[in-house]
């Protein structure tokens, strides 16, 4: 009987287009215009027909559950690419052996939901339940609304302890993954001989959530400032390369860096700043030969990276004759189990 059980939880995100409707409607707390659901699947259409998180989420919790169970990390499917293509299905790499901590996945917004994993942990035994999550940086739209939803699931099973997973997001592991695939992307880009610009990105809030609790603003800025430091562009000391852009970043050592915010939503007011798609307007008409984007803020390949980044961010910078490069997220790196892992068993 599993004493403990983690529950993986993830923001969620349609599994094929008829799901994309269902998904828009848990996010917003209303059916979504017919307009908003046409431009939204055609977005997943681009990328595939589905979004990546859900299957990367559940190649996450199953090998996380073999590093908590003290099995070794199962080796990835050939030519999967990080996700097996577009559109693919992960191959699962879950232990056919009994275990004594299982690793379930719960979504917000989508299947399987919060309370459904809850219910698994609970029927496997569990007394006590960590909460993980796969979206690093708190705030009250995700990793509050997890602890909410599963609060909400536990009160139906008095006695189950819920416990929070230690934060990840600042580890030398979690930060050396980000360095390491930007110092990569900056090879690509051949950042000596051209003019670049690095663009490190996490997804916008409104104005008044960030005035209610810091937080979130707060570690994107010194996880930006630590991933910025390992990938040898140096520290936040000033940010002044492009006219009319107030941002947090520096001159850089090689080129100049900032943390943008992007994916902003469609609710009316005022959003963090400053806003992706004003810095590539700027660098485009600054003369930048290229722009390295590294989404510090997004562990998990979804809508934001493959589609914002990849699609729409990509053509607005290729189409001015610009390079595009962009630094790979974490998603199912070993490094990245092992950081989760460690995260957890601070709290066991």
């Amino acid at each position: 009987m599993a004493r403990t059980g983690v529950l993986l939880a993830a923001f969620g995100g349609p599994d094929c287009l008829d799901s994309v409707g269902p998904f828009m409607c848990s996010i917003m707390g209303a059916e979504p215009t017919e307009d908003m659901l046409k431009g939204a699947r055609r977005k997943y259409l681009t990328i595939g027909g589905a979004s990546p998180l859900p299957p990367m989420a559940e190649r996450i919790a199953a090998q996380l559950e073999r590093v908590l169970n003290g099995l070794v990390q199962a080796d990835p499917p050939e030519d999967e690419g990080g996700l097996l293509g577009l559109g693919g299905t992960m191959a699962s790499v879950r232990t056919t052996d009994p275990v004594k901590i299982p690793v379930v996945v719960g979504m917000l917004h989508s299947e399987p939901s919060i309370e459904r994993a809850v219910e698994s942990l609970v029927a496997a035994g569990s007394r006590q339940i960590v909460l993980a999550s796969l979206s690093p940086f708190e705030a009250a739209t995700t990793t509050g609304a997890y602890l909410a939803a599963v609060n909400e699931a536990l009160a139906s099973h008095p006695g189950v302890r819920l416990v929070e997973s230690a934060s990840y997001r600042h580890s030398p592991g979690f930060v050396g993954l980000y360095s390491d695939s930007l110092t990569e992307a900056l090879h690509d880009a051949d950042i000596l001989a051209n003019k670049g610009l690095v663009v490190m990105t996490a997804h916008s809030l409104p104005v008044e959530h960030i005035e209610a609790d810091p937080a979130y603003l707060d570690q994107l800025r010194e996880t930006a400032a630590a991933v910025a430091e390992g990938a040898g562009l140096g520290e936040a000391s000033g940010f002044d390369a492009l006219p009319g852009i107030e941002a947090f970043g520096g001159p850089g050592v090689t080129a100049p860096w900032l943390l943008a915010f992007q994916s902003k939503g469609k609710r009316g007011g005022e959003w963090i700043g400053p806003d992706l798609d004003e810095v590539l307007d700027a660098a485009i008409a600054g003369g930048f030969a290229a722009v390295i984007v590294c989404p510090i803020g997004f562990a998990v390949d979804h809508l934001e990276t493959r589609y914002d980044l990849d699609v729409e961010a990509a053509d607005k910078v290729l189409s001015a004759d610009l390079e595009f490069f962009r630094a790979a997220v974490p998603n199912a790196a070993p490094q990245f189990v092992d950081e989760l892992a460690g995260a957890i068993r601070k709290v066991l």
